[in-house]
């Protein structure tokens, strides 16, 4: 079923490219397990549920540091983790394995949780 999905996808991505639609389709790669295809999909892209697709590729891929920059941007430095409460929780999974709980609590890459 999900290749019958990736297949509708990459059809729609063909007619209509957009940001939107590339989503969707890294979002039916992800469930097909191909974190590698989502991550080249959304490698680039700005929109917050694409930056928070693309850290959910990179952590399934191991590539932490990658997942964590996709969330925080190093640019960016007042902005906002990406989807509330999962980007909250991708990003304290990112540190956990990273061993980066001193960050953590420094709050020094990202802004608080409102």
């Amino acid at each position: 079923m999900h290749r019958n999905a990736i297949f509708l996808c990459e059809r729609l991505c063909a007619e209509f490219p957009s940001e939107t639609n590339l989503q969707l389709m890294a979002t039916c790669y992800l469930r097909n397990n191909q974190p590698y295809c989502a991550y080249h999909v959304l490698k680039g892209k700005q929109m917050p549920l694409s930056r928070y697709l693309l850290a959910v590729s990179c952590f399934q891929m191991n590539l932490l540091r990658e997942a964590e920059a996709a969330l925080c941007p190093a640019n960016e430095p007042n902005a906002e983790v990406p989807i509330g409460a999962a980007g909250h929780y991708l990003l304290g999974l990112i540190f956990r394995y990273t061993q980066a709980e001193g960050l953590l609590l420094s709050n020094t890459l990202c802004r608080p949780w409102p």
